[in-house]
């Protein structure tokens, strides 16, 4: 399980590649330990949502909305955490 964790920034078959197996085995391995989807795409959308977050905290000049931006800022580190330990989480709104 760690050594797929490692891997979970890759794409599946890049994933696979590295590792000289068939995307296929990984899923199966995967759905073994109990990860339904490989999770790339989740932390790329994860990642990329905090990004934006973090510039518009940066720039913003009202309180409000730079408290709010921290608040989904750390839920969403939170849900990067888990996705990266292979736990699925649901990330509805993030895009």
């Amino acid at each position: 399980a760690a050594t797929l964790r490692a891997h979970f920034n890759l794409p599946l078959n890049d994933a696979a590649k590295r590792l000289g197996v068939c995307a296929t085995a990984i899923k199966k391995v995967c759905r073994k330990i109990g990860i339904k989807q490989w999770p790339h795409r989740k932390l790329k959308a994860v990642e990329k949502r905090l990004a934006l977050l973090q510039a518009e905290e940066r720039y913003s000049t009202d309180d409000a909305t730079r408290i709010a931006c921290q608040t989904e800022i750390r839920d969403l580190e939170d849900k990067r955490t888990k996705l990266l330990q292979g736990i699925d989480c649901d990330i509805q709104g993030v895009a």
